[in-house]
């Protein structure tokens, strides 16, 4: 078969047409699918109604999972699906609210960061929560020669907790198991992607702390100025949600960032998974 698919952005992403994910895609079919993330970085397909268990293993076809810190926030039976809500039930959070609102690459602060991220759109406000999207890859090739020479030799500090101290000052104490497995990590300012080969800027903001040799400030200022060449308007897709909507992401090759929408007026519910990766090289 070929499947059928439209572009999203001039330098990324797809859309696959009239194509159903569950159990029945065949073997043949999930190539195709595989491949045209590895390609473009970016996938959308519309009208997908997935369960959690069905999520799950489609997700387990690309990649053993990857489980994200905050376990409170998966389904009990399925671990490997994280609720992302702002709906409270009897007082209690149904799931995590307000994150990634900022420009991120999933998990860098993992000493080997997902490769993928999949994410439901289960129930859509009429209005925000936009999501963006940038190319990475695109944002490397597009720095003059003396750019790339001075990014490619630098290594970065990712610090989950420099981020968290940042823009959730008042979230709950990590437990100790939590704090261990989020480590400060040092990680390659430009990673190879394994299957392109295409090189790409891996920046995430509030993310890393510094850059080796550089003290913090010095380094945000950097940080900074490289997150403002990466997230132009020439390397952005914007995605307006539908419920239904499936998109999974190559995180060695994009960054992305949650919008915020009217969670007193709106329910907004993403089911999100994720694929364990490599270290960046």
């Amino acid at each position: 078969m070929s499947l059928k698919t439209r572009p999203l952005h001039p330098e990324f992403g797809v859309e696959i047409l009239d194509c159903r994910i569950g159990p029945d895609l065949s073997d043949e079919e999930f190539l195709e699918v595989r491949s045209a993330w590895e390609k473009n970085s970016l996938v959308l397909v519309r009208n997908q109604d997935l369960s959690p268990a069905d999520q799950e293993k489609f997700t387990l076809r690309f990649r053993e999972l990857e489980y994200h810190v905050l376990k409170e926030h998966t389904f009990p039976e399925h671990p490997g699906v994280m609720i992302l809500t702002n709906a409270v039930e009897g007082g209690k959070p149904m799931g995590a609210h307000k994150v990634g609102w900022h420009w991120h690459t999933d998990l860098t602060y993992f000493p080997k960061p997902c490769d993928m991220t999949m994410l439901l759109g289960v129930e859509i406000p009429p209005e925000g929560g936009d999501t963006f999207f940038c190319s990475l890859t695109a944002a490397y090739d597009a720095l003059d020669a003396r750019q790339k020479k001075r990014v490619d030799g630098l290594r970065a500090i990712h610090s989950y907790n420099y981020m968290r101290a940042i823009k959730y000052p008042d979230a709950a104490p990590l437990t100790e198991e939590q704090l261990d497995r989020v480590r400060d990590v040092e990680q390659p300012l430009v990673r190879l992607h394994p299957v392109t080969g295409r090189r790409a800027l891996y920046v995430s903001e509030y993310i890393i702390k510094n850059f080796v040799g550089m003290d913090i400030p010095e380094s945000q200022v950097f940080l900074a100025e490289l997150v403002s060449h990466a997230t132009e308007d020439r390397f952005v897709y914007r995605h307006r949600w539908q419920a239904g909507d499936l998109i999974f992401w190559d995180n060695r090759a994009t960054m992305h960032k949650a919008t915020p929408y009217d969670d007193v007026r709106y329910t907004r519910r993403m089911h999100r998974s994720m694929t364990a990766g490599d270290a960046p090289f």
